[in-house]
């Protein structure tokens, strides 16, 4: 998994608890790194989950929605990080329906190791369909990206999900 994802969910920790609470979710998640991550390196999505799951434990707030939140506030930050692709959508239904065939293919140009989501959608009689297929259980965070996509363009139809038990797939169904 991408670094950027790691040195962003710490970003995440710092600022929505403190720098201290990101410290004893490291600590607590024993990872063999002791929570060293490089934007441009790459580390296994269990560092992810072992993370997830100390912040929830800690916190309080299940694994899944802390995931949700963690997608809205990385919606933002992808605004910050990446304003030449994400200035390029005048609407969230014309972003959402190019994240598998431009957003991702941007990714693997500037990560060509990079193995993101298989992302598809469709528009069809008033509702946009997204498709969300991944080898990791991060549906949650996708959840939180569509939601953090809809709120930037002040879309207020409303969003269905239906998740995979697996966290690996997930529906996205915006209508209204």
């Amino acid at each position: 998994m991408k670094g950027i994802i790691f040195t962003e969910l710490v970003r995440f920790m710092e600022q929505v608890q403190s720098p201290e609470f990101a410290d004893q979710v490291i600590s607590g998640a024993a990872l063999p790194n002791d929570g060293a991550f490089t934007s441009i390196g790459n580390y296994p999505a269990d560092y992810a989950l072992a993370m997830v799951g100390q912040a929830s434990e800690q916190s309080g707030i299940e694994a899944t929605e802390l995931c949700r939140l963690f997608g809205k506030y990385l919606y933002d930050r992808f605004n910050i990080l990446y304003p030449h692709i994400m200035e390029s959508y005048k609407s969230a239904e014309a972003l959402l329906t190019h994240v598998g065939s431009h957003i991702h293919t941007e990714v693997c140009v500037l990560y060509p190791d990079a193995r993101p989501p298989q992302v598809t959608a469709d528009v069809q009689e008033g509702q946009t369909v997204i498709r969300y297929q991944s080898h990791r259980p991060m549906a949650a965070i996708a959840h939180g990206l569509v939601q953090g996509c809809m709120e930037h363009y002040d879309d207020r139809r409303s969003l269905d999900w239906e998740c995979a038990v697996d966290g690996k797939s997930a529906i996205f169904t915006i209508k209204g």
